[in-house]
């Protein structure tokens, strides 16, 4: 299961959910059928009318009819199961989940570690490498850095640079 986003509050007095969205892809919500709502336990959703404003969705749920059963719900997550997931734009975009893991080579095929972790930024995304030492490494997640990563074998090879893992 994956978070799609966070209850912030209840919006309005018929039972509306404000949500934090937490997910590249903000179109999403206005497409979305169900999810899994969790807070201490997990109930499934089905979505009656959905609205998106900047970084937040408005949801009006099912059997969720005023603001004292949304109320319940506050900080609870948004959970949709991998096959829910919203398509990547394109083959060389990837999930996290499909990345953190994933063993490391170089070009030549030497071991060189496990992806720990993914950073995000504006300009490019950093791939946390940690080494067989336990160290850990920045890779800059660019064209010029990574030859090939092949999800199905759990696999990414990249172009050593000097300098990069020390």
């Amino acid at each position: 299961m994956f978070v799609i986003g966070q209850v912030v509050k209840p919006q309005g007095i018929h039972g509306e959910l404000k949500v934090k969205i937490i997910s590249s892809f903000p179109e999403r919500f206005l497409q979305l059928k169900s999810f899994f709502l969790k807070e201490q336990e997990e109930r499934l959703c089905f979505v009656e009318k959905a609205r998106v404003k900047g970084d937040f969705a408005f949801l009006k749920i099912q059997g969720i009819d005023d603001r004292d059963q949304a109320e319940k719900y506050r900080n609870a997550f948004l959970y949709v199961e991998e096959s829910e997931l919203f398509p990547l734009p394109d083959s060389d975009s990837y999930y996290h989940h499909q990345l953190i893991g994933m063993k490391v080579v170089n070009t030549r095929g030497e071991s060189l570690g496990v992806i720990r972790d993914v950073h995000n930024y504006p300009g490019q995304d950093l791939y946390v490498l940690e080494d067989q030492k336990g160290r850990e490494h920045l890779l800059p997640a660019t064209k010029e850095f990574i030859k090939k990563v092949d999800t199905a074998g759990g696999m990414m090879i990249i172009r050593e640079i000097e300098g990069l893992l020390e």
